[in-house]
């Protein structure tokens, strides 16, 4: 039998390794019959990350790192919450040009919920890469960006990229172009809507929704997108119950969820302990924020 791999890759640095892994752990409990083949780029890995990740590797599930080196983007824009790892994600198309004609990129706080079958046939229709608008983000950053149609922004979480259109105009060369140009508030995200428009298939929002409209969702949500922060592998976020059914199925089962290390979020975690009923342990974190405040 020949095996056709659909391709799936990541971007992220070290701390996000583990979140990767649980990603991977959703999308193949919820596609037991594909072939998936999953590229990680990042600039280094724990001992203990490496591990897991070969306990993932099936007949079926193929992994591959990258170790990039980071300095190649010394000079880009970085922010608190968008560290240097987020440009890992455009060296893909050009890394598995000779593997494949389309890869899906994911972000690494993402639940895949359904089948993603789908996604191995859409029609690109001759644009770059599909992906789901999310026009509703922000009118008046988006009217900053000077876009043709302010009704389309995607949010780069979720990119099905058509690598032959993508390499012949030059779209990497062009981000590298504009990203140090100017300021942008959502980095490479706000580029590749400047730098794709017009080249956007736009795919239906289950592809990639945001968990605060987690009210709206559909039997049928591929993708559950945990924008924002808290992130659901935090012991302090509030509502981890869909993520950690994922976490306990992934080989980090055995390792605890990350701790609050600051007093702000030691408050937020005694909270969460106090509503889930665990009043000594919330007691313990609680007098845990005073000291640490008061310190």
């Amino acid at each position: 039998m020949i095996m056709i791999f659909f391709h799936i890759a990541f971007g992220v640095d070290e701390s996000f390794i583990k979140p990767a892994g649980v990603t991977i752990t959703s999308i193949i409990a919820n596609n037991p019959e594909e072939f998936l083949h999953f590229h990680i780029f990042t600039s280094s890995i724990l001992e203990l990350d490496l591990t897991k990740i070969e306990e993932i590797k099936t007949n079926k599930i193929a992994i591959t790192l990258y170790l990039v080196d980071s300095t190649a983007f010394s000079t880009f824009q970085v922010r608190e919450n968008l560290p240097i790892s987020v440009y890992y994600r455009m060296l893909s198309p050009e890394i598995l040009k000779e593997v494949t004609d389309r890869v899906l990129y994911i972000d690494a706080d993402i639940l895949c919920l359904n089948s993603i079958s789908n996604l191995k046939e859409i029609d690109f229709k001759d644009n770059i890469i599909c992906a789901v608008n999310h026009q509703e983000f922000s009118a008046s950053h988006i009217n900053s960006l000077n876009l043709k149609n302010n009704n389309y922004y995607f949010n780069a979480g979720v990119m099905l990229i058509n690598i032959p259109l993508w390499i012949s105009n030059n779209i990497f060369d062009m981000f590298v172009n504009k990203i140090t140009s100017q300021d942008f508030q959502y980095l490479d995200q706000d580029v590749l809507n400047i730098l794709l428009e017009e080249r956007v298939h736009y795919l239906s929002g289950k592809y990639n929704l945001f968990y605060s409209e987690k009210n709206t969702l559909l039997k049928d949500t591929i993708f559950m997108h945990f924008v924002g922060s808290p992130k659901p592998w935090k012991s302090w976020s509030p509502d981890i119950t869909l993520y950690l059914n994922y976490y306990r199925k992934s080989p980090w089962a055995d390792v605890e969820l990350e701790l609050p290390l600051n007093y702000k979020h030691k408050k937020l975690y005694a909270k969460k302990l106090w509503n889930d009923k665990k009043y000594y342990q919330s007691a313990l974190w609680f007098s845990k924020y005073l000291i640490n405040k008061l310190l």
